[in-house]
């Protein structure tokens, strides 16, 4: 596999290779340090917890970057960018494989 190129786009690096077969295979990464630390303080802010009645208030429960979004798609099978997507799988998922994604202790 022979590399053709590097392209940084919003902040995710692209690295595009050409295979033995001529298919061409891109290879994504992203920087996700500073959400990842993000997440983790926001679940251990302890001054910020209300009890929200979910029938009329909104709350964020989750932090993703693009990488997570396309590694679900990728291992899960799941494109959660979609238009049907069964929402109690996904966050079962991210319960049991992607902990790190949630902004807060709370089960999904």
């Amino acid at each position: 596999m022979s590399k053709v190129g590097t392209d940084l786009n919003q902040g995710i690096l692209e690295d595009t290779y050409i295979d033995e077969a001529g298919g061409i295979k891109q290879h994504f990464r992203q920087d996700i340090t500073k959400l990842l630390e993000d997440n983790k303080r926001k679940r251990n802010a302890t001054n910020d917890w209300i009890k929200y009645d979910p029938k009329k208030d909104y709350h964020q429960v989750l932090d993703l970057s693009m990488t997570d979004i396309m590694r679900i798609k990728q291992e899960h099978g799941v494109d959660i960018m979609g238009s049907h997507v069964d929402w109690k799988y996904v966050f079962k998922l991210i319960e049991t494989h992607y902990p790190y994604m949630k902004t807060t202790t709370a089960r999904l």
